[in-house]
């Protein structure tokens, strides 16, 4: 079943919980988080709302990951008061919420344009002086990089290094992403400085990823010899 809901291969997990039913087997809350985020994931959120009603009747109990898949989901799609309603829900039945949490909610407000709560909360979390994660990071960059600001993007990637914030390939990918997008060739050329610091050496994936993720760049000579520059 867990195959069949990461592979988006719905109604085989819906045969399958069929079975479950007709054995008298009742869905755990591993089945009942697959279930949400296969749905969310789909944006069928009739049927995510459904399992979600039905996990609150069950003897299960919801999990962090049951309210951040919401979270995440509703936020794909936009509907940022469905999320922020999972989000007090989850606070109101005295769940403490995780840095996936906050993450998640980032991500969300990213998706709804709300790119100044998304600092907010990035802020905060700064703030409470707990080690900032590389995902959390990632988390902000995104919502900078989907909307196009390659240069907000850039000033939390320089601050966050300067905190020993160590990045990852995600990181890298996304700021490759912007900034061959925005064909900003000062910023490209420093993140390949960057890249080379800490050793980091691409293949011709992290390349095309971009590329087919934001569409060609205009012909120009300059961001080619960037690429070029890149690969060696």
């Amino acid at each position: 079943m867990d195959a069949y809901g990461k592979n988006g291969m719905i109604r085989e997990m819906e045969s399958v919980l069929s079975r479950m039913k007709s054995n008298q087997c009742k869905p755990d809350i591993i089945t009942f988080n697959l279930l949400i985020d296969s749905y969310g994931r789909r944006q069928d959120f009739e049927k995510m709302e459904q399992v979600f009603k039905s996990l609150l009747r069950s003897k299960e109990k919801p999990t962090l990951p049951t309210f951040n898949s919401m979270i995440t989901n509703y936020g794909k799609a936009r509907l940022r008061e469905k999320a922020v309603y999972v989000f007090q829900k989850m606070t109101h039945m005295g769940y403490t919420p995780s840095f996936i949490t906050y993450e998640s909610l980032i991500m969300m407000y990213g998706y709804c344009d709300c790119i100044s709560r998304a600092r907010e909360i990035f802020d905060e979390l700064v703030a409470s002086g707990k080690e900032m994660k590389v995902s959390t990071l990632n988390a902000m960059l995104g919502v900078y990089c989907r909307n196009r600001l390659p240069k907000e993007a850039d000033l939390l990637f320089e601050s966050a290094c300067n905190r020993r914030v160590l990045p990852d390939s995600s990181t890298y990918k996304l700021l490759y992403k912007a900034y061959t997008k925005a064909n900003m060739k000062d910023l490209l050329q420093n993140l390949l400085k960057h890249m080379d610091r800490d050793g980091i050496v691409p293949n011709k994936r992290f390349f095309l990823e971009p590329l087919g993720a934001f569409g060609s760049l205009p012909a120009s000579p300059k961001p080619a010899t960037a690429t070029t520059g890149l690969s060696r």
